[in-house]
C-alpha cells in the first residue's frame, strides 16, 4: 500500500434530489413563502417518514441525512456536491401542484429550493467550501433532465446563492459565477495557482439528448486549458461533474432484457466520452481524482484506453432513493502533499429496517485490502473484484449501498455490471462482456 501521508479528509454527497412537492398540501404555502419561512412550513407536515424507495428526497430524510454528515464530518473543509439538488420531474410536479405554468412562476420555486438546499447545508457546514456541479435535473427548462444550458435563468439564478455561502473569499466567488453563470461549469483554486484546483464540469451538455453540441465543444476546450495550464504550473487537479464516462449498466442490462445481447450503451455522446477520456490520460500526472454522482450507485471507473488504470473516477451514491437505492454519502481521506485519495468510509441509511438509522456500511481499505493512492491499487482491486467471489459479492452489494436494485443483479447479466468500472470505451467494453460470458 502507498504511504499515508499527511491525511485531510473532504465530504462526498450527490443526487438529494430534494423534493418540495413530497407533501403536496404544503405547496402553496411554500410557492407564496419567502424561503426562510420552508424550514416551518415543511416541518408542519404530518409526513413524518422518510422517503421511500421509488421516492426522491423529502423533508425528514434531507435534514437526517445533513444531521448524520455534520455529526460524523463536522469539522471538513471541502464538501464535493456532483449535482441534482431538485427532483426528478420538478417542472411538471410544479406545474400540476400549483397550476402556474409560466416560466417565471418556475424559476422563482426552482430557485427558492435551491435557496434551501444552501441554507440547510451552510447551517451544518458554515465554513466549509461546497463544490456543486450541475446535475441533470437542476434546470428550469419545461422539457427538464438534461441539465441548465447556457445562458438558462437557472444559472445566473442560482450563482449569487451558491458563491456567497459555498465560497469563502471574493476571488474565489467571482472565479465561480464568471463561468457557471453563462454555462455550468468553473475552476476555483482555494489556496492559490501552487494549491490543489478544483475544476466542475457541466457534462450535461456531452450527452446524446443535448441538442446543441457546439456549447459542448466549447466547454470541452475550456476543460482542455485549464487542465493544460495546471500541467504547466505543476498544479494537481481534482474534476467534479454529475455523469460518468463509461457504460449505463442499467440501460445495458434493460435492453438485455429485451433482447437477449449485452451491447455498450453510454452515459455520454460517444464522441464526447472518447475526448473526455483522452483528456484524463493525456494528463493522468495533473488530474489526481475525479467524482462523479448521477448514477445513485457507490461505483468507480478506472480511466484506461484498456492498458491498464491511467486515472480514478469515483462515483458518490445518492441520498435520494428513488431507484430503490439505500441513501448514502462518503466521508474521504487524502494525501494533502499530493493530493492523492486515501481511504473512504460510506454511510447508510437502510430503508429496509422497520428502524431506519444511518450507520457505516463499509471502509473501503478495509474492504478491499488496498488504499485509493495508486494505479496500481485501483487495478489490483478491480482484479479482486473480476476474480474473488467474496470480493465480488461486495462490490455487487455496495453498488445500491445494501439495498436490491432496480435492475437485480442475475448470473445472466451479471458481465454488463462487471464490464463497467473497469473499460470505458464502447470497443473494449463490448469486448470485456465477451471475455467475462466466456
Amino acid at each position: 500500500m502507498a504511504d499515508t501521508g499527511n491525511p485531510g479528509t473532504f465530504l462526498l454527497f450527490s443526487d438529494v434530489h430534494f423534493d418540495p412537492f413530497a407533501d403536496p398540501s404544503l405547496v402553496p404555502a411554500l410557492a407564496a413563502s419567502d424561503v426562510s419561512a420552508w424550514t416551518g412550513l415543511l416541518s408542519s407536515s404530518s409526513q413524518t417518514a422518510y422517503a421511500a424507495y421509488g421516492s426522491d428526497s423529502n423533508y425528514p430524510l434531507f435534514e437526517s441525512a445533513l444531521d448524520d454528515m455534520a455529526a460524523r464530518a463536522a469539522d471538513v473543509s471541502t464538501i464535493l456536491y456532483p449535482g441534482d439538488i431538485l427532483a426528478h420531474d420538478f417542472p411538471q410536479d410544479y406545474a400540476a401542484l400549483t397550476g402556474d405554468t409560466s416560466q417565471a412562476g418556475l424559476d422563482a420555486f426552482a430557485q427558492k429550493t435551491v435557496a434551501f438546499f444552501v441554507q440547510e447545508v451552510d447551517s451544518r457546514f458554515p465554513d466549509a467550501m461546497v463544490l456543486v456541479a450541475d446535475g441533470n435535473c437542476d434546470t428550469d427548462n419545461m422539457s427538464g433532465s438534461i441539465g441548465a444550458r447556457p445562458g438558462d435563468p437557472y444559472l445566473s439564478d442560482t450563482a449569487p446563492l451558491l458563491a456567497q455561502a459555498f465560497f469563502n473569499n471574493d476571488t474565489d466567488r467571482t472565479a465561480f459565477a464568471s463561468t457557471y453563470a453563462v454555462g455550468g461549469y468553473y475552476a476555483v483554486e482555494p489556496d492559490g495557482p501552487t494549491g490543489l484546483k478544483y475544476i466542475v464540469l457541466n457534462d450535461n451538455l456531452w450527452i446524446t439528448e443535448y441538442d446543441d453540441p457546439a456549447a459542448g465543444a466549447v466547454e470541452l476546450s475550456w476543460f482542455a486549458s485549464e487542465l493544460a495550464e495546471s500541467a504547466q504550473n505543476f498544479q494537481k487537479v481534482w474534476v467534479v461533474g454529475h455523469i460518468p464516462v463509461g457504460a449505463n449498466a442499467s440501460s445495458v442490462v434493460a435492453s438485455y432484457d429485451q433482447t437477449g445481447r449485452i451491447a455498450y450503451s453510454g452515459n455520454l455522446d460517444d464522441g464526447f466520452n472518447a475526448a473526455f477520456v483522452g483528456l484524463e490520460l493525456a494528463y493522468d500526472a495533473t488530474i489526481k481524482a475525479t467524482f462523479t454522482g448521477h448514477t445513485h450507485n457507490d461505483d468507480f471507473r478506472l480511466v484506461t484506453d484498456g492498458s491498464g488504470a491511467a486515472n480514478l473516477l469515483r462515483i458518490a451514491p445518492s441520498i435520494s432513493p428513488v431507484f430503490d437505492n439505500n441513501p448514502g454519502y462518503q466521508v474521504y481521506s487524502f494525501d494533502t502533499r499530493t493530493s492523492s485519495l486515501l481511504d473512504e468510509t460510506t454511510y447508510t441509511l437502510d430503508l429496509q429496517s422497520s428502524s431506519p438509522a444511518w450507520s457505516k456500511e463499509y471502509a473501503y481499505a478495509e474492504t478491499y485490502g488496498q488504499t485509493l493512492a495508486t494505479p496500481q491499487e485501483w487495478q489490483a482491486v478491480y482484479g479482486a473484484i473480476l476474480t474473488n467471489p467474496a470480493t465480488q459479492a461486495a462490490y455487487i452489494d455496495h453498488l445500491g449501498q445494501g439495498a436490491a436494485t432496480q435492475f437485480p443483479v442475475t448470473a445472466a447479466n451479471l458481465p454488463a455490471y462487471l464490464a463497467t468500472p473497469g473499460f470505458v470505451l464502447p470497443a473494449t467494453y463490448n469486448a470485456a462482456v465477451a471475455a467475462l460470458a466466456g
